[in-house]
């Protein structure tokens, strides 16, 4: 417990020297990827839109498979069971120093793991595992991005962005392997086919 405490304080103490140095030029951007994950709306509306066109389709339909399998994890079961309060709470800590320097950013609820992070990791992985082409490992810059900026704003330690990024991905995983499941009955699989989605 002790050395992830030490390093979730080294990576905060690392994104706390980034905001000295150039947050009134990054700080703008960082609010932004991460109020695009707040509910997952942003990826959520990305992945129904794929879901208009067939040769996405399987992408947006795994991702909203994930996301949806992922939210109940973190939310409902990890984050009541683990308990874990926010980096901030802590008022005499270096957590709540650096989260006062970020801004304030509020957050509640529990801090592990990430939901901003384990959506953006499933939506990334969903894109990466079902999409051609050999660009769309850049997919992970997404929940790297969308991590960073949970600990920039002291809102997540760094053990539950981590955390996050496994759970986002093993839900992808889950997620193809019931879209595939779902494939072997034949009007799914003939709709998942089709031209239109209507």
């Amino acid at each position: 417990m002790a050395k992830m405490l030490s390093f979730d304080l080294s990576v905060a103490r690392f994104a706390n020297r980034i905001k000295q140095s150039i947050g009134r030029v990054l700080s703008p951007l960082c609010k932004v990827i991460t109020f695009s994950g707040d509910g997952g709306i942003t990826f959520i509306g990305i992945s129904l839109l794929l879901v208009f066109f067939r040769t996405t389709r399987q992408a947006g339909l795994v991702s909203l498979l994930a996301m949806a399998i992922g939210t109940v994890i973190a939310n409902a079961i990890v984050k009541p069971l683990v308990g874990r309060k926010r980096p901030f709470r802590t008022t005499i800590s270096l957590f709540y120093k650096f989260w006062v320097d970020a801004g304030v950013l509020p957050a509640g609820g529990y801090s592990f793991p990430s939901g901003h992070t384990t959506a953006a990791m499933s939506f990334a992985a969903a894109l990466f595992l079902c999409l051609p082409g050999g660009w769309v490992w850049l997919a992970f810059l997404i929940p790297i991005a969308m991590g960073f900026t949970r600990i920039y704003f002291g809102v997540h330690y760094a053990t539950d962005v981590l955390a996050g990024m496994v759970l986002g991905l093993l839900c992808t995983l889950l997620g193809l392997f019931i879209f595939h499941r779902l494939l072997l009955w034949d009007a799914f699989a003939d709709w998942a086919n089709s031209a239109s989605i209507v």
